[in-house]
């Protein structure tokens, strides 16, 4: 007894203690110790030190689905209370491909967008580019009946026509490993048994040796007030017995033991739905009776049979849509709910396909308590949003609402990357959110290419590694309009023009990376300033090589930007120079907005590089000059410049 009063008092010391150390350790010590080796690794890299690349690890890259490195956002808040107004239907989450529909839908149905995770039934399912709406339901209805049976731990029962038999020579070969395994583990735990025995057995002595006396004595202490509390208070006890024992009746929940719990039937009716959808079952009979003497036979016989049929569409439909309200209706009770997720919807060629699509299964999403959220595309939320119009569309009868996903700005892809590349600095990050338009997918895939091209060039310089990379994108971009303009009009018109394009990629994968080139940059921007190039005797003066040749001389202005931002140096000094809270248009996120725009109207984006340009103090195209950029070295580079022109 004296140990539990001593004691007591020193566990509550120790962890105020442990918690107090855990503080100074995790808050104090970061505050104080974080700026400090700030300020002393600034000073040994050098001014322009976040122009360094040293990342300490890229797994994030290497695993991009794992929901370890998922980032919050502003959207999935907005989703979550549209969620939260509806008591079931169809969401739309709309937006460009590769913005992250796909991630946001897996974490709206798995219960994730909030702080703390929900407890959500779920089944997700990619749509096909070809489909037919009865198999994209049949394919649906398996996949639910198949988690809600892994959800209580079973497993379809697959009838099998003919089952696999061991070979009997194989036998004894099997019974060989499974005993010497089971010697081997045997043998290593008796082992481990003789080798801790005697300690074990000390240590048993000294917890019974110091526990025994005190709770013994709590014991006795124990039953003799129960006993006084009995014979004293017999009403009082009586009734709380008999509270106790009807709670703990009212737990047991004697009613199921009598009916059956519903989720057992709701696992039988899957296990027999699966059987009705995979196979065709038939059962037949036969009776004879006969009776044959030593001159006459006389015999009578009859046989039926029946075999199970598909369902038909509306069938599937109503059979689909009860089962689900079954299972809604169930996890209900226990504050779950019921998403079913549908992904892959803009994959279906056309919007008019996926309005088909939606019209053929928009009869399912009108199940109670079961939220249905889509991946769509631009076109589909599109129609939505003009959904007040004359014009009526079938996604006004068919979504609840939508979501629009915007790209990601340039400090959502710092938070995203500093957590997926540690180490990846703000003028790297600015870098492939300028390439990428803020869309994830686009993001990972060009930091996958800049870690690619560090390890392979051993260059950690941004001015080296942007260089590289930009000239590949352009080298890239030159051979694919090269392929098309040669494919579709292979004449002595547009034969000059190809041999240009030759020339100017093998100028690119000749060029020395390590030390700027302004000759070969200059010649990128004049040829996204360049004519359309010559048609043939014949062609089509509008056709599909001059709609390209206008996207392909845009992402050629946007290259040649890149170029002179970030393939320059003191890029540090160059950005505290010219943006600011009053430079909007000079803001390194409208370089990410060009490149979308490009998606829309080419011209569009030209004029927002123009304006970037002009703020920036980048050179025409037209001039073979450079203009003076800020920076230790400007007057040098300046008066190297003046004297070449």
């Amino acid at each position: 007894m004296q140990t539990a009063v001593y004691g007591v008092p020193w566990a509550a010391r120790a962890a105020d203690a442990e918690v107090r150390l855990a503080w100074w350790a995790l808050v104090k010590l970061k505050r104080t110790m974080n700026p400090i080796m700030r300020r002393e690794m600034t000073a040994l890299l050098g001014p322009d030190h976040e122009s360094l690349l040293v990342t300490h690890s890229h797994d994030g890259l290497i695993d991009a689905g794992n929901s370890r490195y998922w980032i919050s956002t502003q959207v999935e808040s907005a989703l979550q209370r549209k969620l939260d107004q509806m008591s079931g239907g169809a969401i739309a989450i709309c937006g460009p491909r590769g913005v992250g529909k796909s991630t946001l839908l897996k974490k709206a149905c798995q219960g994730r967008l909030g702080p703390f995770p929900e407890l959500h039934f779920h089944t997700i399912v990619q749509t096909p580019a070809n489909y037919r709406p009865e198999e994209f339901l049949l394919s649906l209805f398996q996949s639910v009946c198949r988690n809600y049976l892994a959800l209580y731990g079973r497993r379809p029962r697959t009838p099998f026509l003919f089952r696999s038999r061991a070979r009997a020579a194989h036998r004894p070969r099997r019974l060989y490993h499974s005993a010497s395994r089971w010697a081997q583990l045997l043998s290593g735990l008796g082992l481990v048994v003789l080798a801790i025995q005697h300690e074990v057995r000390e240590l048993a002595d000294a917890i019974y040796q110091s526990a025994h006396p005190a709770a013994a004595g709590w014991a006795v202490d124990l039953r003799e007030w129960t006993l006084t509390a009995w014979q004293e208070h017999p009403a009082i006890s009586r009734l709380v017995l008999l509270a106790v024992g009807a709670l703990l009746v009212w737990w047991a929940d004697p009613r199921t033991w009598l009916t059956g719990r519903p989720t057992r039937r709701l696992v039988h009716d899957c296990h027999n739905y699966l059987n009705l959808l995979q196979h065709i079952q038939s059962v037949s009979a036969s009776t004879s009776l006969g009776a044959s003497g030593r001159a006459l036979t006389l015999g009578i016989g009859r046989t039926s049979g029946s075999s199970s049929r598909t369902f038909t569409y509306p069938e599937l439909v109503w059979e689909f849509r009860s089962l689900l309200s079954r299972i809604s209706a169930i996890e209900r009770q226990d504050n779950w709910k019921v998403f079913i997720g549908i992904d892959e919807l803009d994959r279906l060629g056309s919007s008019e396909q996926a309005r088909a699509f939606l019209s053929e299964i928009k009869a399912i999403f009108d199940v109670p308590r079961v939220y249905f959220v889509l991946s769509v595309s631009e076109d589909i939320g599109a129609a939505f949003i003009r959904r007040g119009l004359p014009t009526r569309d079938v996604t006004d009868s068919s979504l609840e609402d939508v979501l629009v996903i915007e790209a990601r700005t340039l400090e959502e892809s710092r938070q995203l990357l500093q957590m997926r590349v540690p180490g990846f600095t703000d003028p790297f990050v600015a870098l492939v959110h300028a390439l990428s338009g803020g869309l994830p997918r686009d993001l990972i895939r060009y930091t996958r290419k800049v870690t690619e091209t560090h390890r392979r060039t051993r260059q950690p310089g941004l001015a080296t590694l942007a260089r590289n990379v930009l000239w590949e994108e352009a080298a890239q971009a030159l051979a694919g309009f090269r392929v098309l303009l040669a494919r579709h009009d292979d004449s002595a018109a547009t034969a000059q023009t190809v041999h240009d394009l030759h020339t100017l990629i093998a100028l690119i994968r000749d060029a020395d990376s390590t030390r700027a080139n302004p000759e070969l940059e200059q010649r990128i921007l004049q040829l996204a300033h360049a004519v359309r190039p010559p048609h043939g005797e014949g062609a089509d003066p509008v056709g599909e090589p001059d709609q390209r040749w206008e996207e392909f001389s845009c992402y050629l202005y946007f290259i040649g930007t890149l170029l002179e931002v970030f393939a320059r140096r003191n890029f540090a000094a160059r950005k505290a120079a010219y943006t600011g809270p009053e430079k909007a248009p000079a803001d390194l996120q409208r370089l990410a907005e060009a490149r979308l725009e490009m998606t829309i109207s080419p011209h569009s984006a030209r004029k927002i590089l123009e304006q970037f340009r002009v703020h920036w103090a980048l050179r025409p195209a037209t001039l073979p000059r450079i203009v003076q950029q800020p920076g230790p070295d400007a007057q040098r580079s300046g008066a190297t410049v003046r004297n070449r022109s």
